[in-house]
């Protein structure tokens, strides 16, 4: 893997109920800005969490991270590592399927 590319970490989050979903949804309104203040700071380029609309009768959202390069992730995982727990017990009452990838772009048209 190159160290100067950018990496992308893209999260999907299913629900079984909406209720789950809408409870996921108030907690990165409150948090996000201040773990992407964290992030930003080793290296993250973009934090976009996104409610997933075309798949009718589920209930997903999904978290998009950009990242510098390879370092930047590293370090940026070793935060995430940090608060692991915290997002864990706020959130234990939703069961959630994470389905994460890891990506390197090979193309970004803009």
């Amino acid at each position: 893997m190159d160290d100067n590319a950018e990496l992308i970490s893209y999260n999907t989050f299913t629900f079984k109920t909406e209720a789950q979903m809408l409870l996921h949804i108030k907690y990165w309104e409150d948090e996000a800005k201040e773990l992407f203040k964290t992030l930003k700071s080793k290296g993250c380029k973009r934090f976009c969490y996104s409610r997933i609309w075309n798949k009718k009768g589920t209930f997903k959202t999904s978290i998009l991270y950009e990242y510098e390069n390879s370092k930047a992730f590293a370090d940026c995982q070793i935060e995430m590592v940090k608060i692991k727990d915290k997002i864990m017990k706020d959130l234990k009452s939703i069961d959630v399927v994470v389905d994460a990838s890891r990506n390197i772009i090979l193309q970004d048209l803009k």
